[in-house]
């Protein structure tokens, strides 16, 4: 198998680990939100919710870094590197609420829950916009 091939099978590898730490980062986030603490456990539900912070936030980082050094290094330009940029704010702010949203008891409905989502659903907007950026880049300069 070619070295390029076992690269770019990598990359996908880490572009699903990236999606997955969403969608359970969020989707967690959004069912204490909405529904509060399963089985009206908050103790636990606070526990998982750390766990599943905590882990997300590893993922997101090391997964973040090879992605974002892959495209820059193939050329994505200003633009991409704009709204990259904006995305990590974004991911920043929404994980600074989950730990504050964490320390006051995740209440349901809660202002930091609400911001958690907020600027977790912009985040996850923000890497389509990223691709589409980078594909169009790429277009442009074949």
């Amino acid at each position: 198998m070619p070295a390029a091939d076992l690269a770019e099978g990598l990359l996908v590898v880490l572009r699903w680990l990236h999606a997955a730490a969403s969608i359970v980062f969020l989707g967690w986030s959004a069912v204490l939100w909405l529904d509060g603490p399963p089985r009206g456990d908050p103790a636990a539900a606070r526990q998982r919710f750390k766990e599943i912070t905590d882990l997300s936030l590893l993922v997101f980082l090391a997964t973040g870094a090879v992605l974002s050094f892959d495209r820059l290094s193939h050329g994505a330009g200003g633009l991409y590197a704009g709204v990259l940029a904006l995305k990590v704010v974004c991911a920043v702010v929404a994980y600074q609420f989950a730990f504050r949203w964490r320390r006051v008891g995740l209440p349901v409905g809660g202002l930091d829950g609400r911001i958690v989502l907020i600027f977790g659903a912009a985040t996850v907007f923000l890497a389509a916009v990223l691709k589409g950026v980078f594909e169009s880049g790429l277009s442009s300069s074949i």
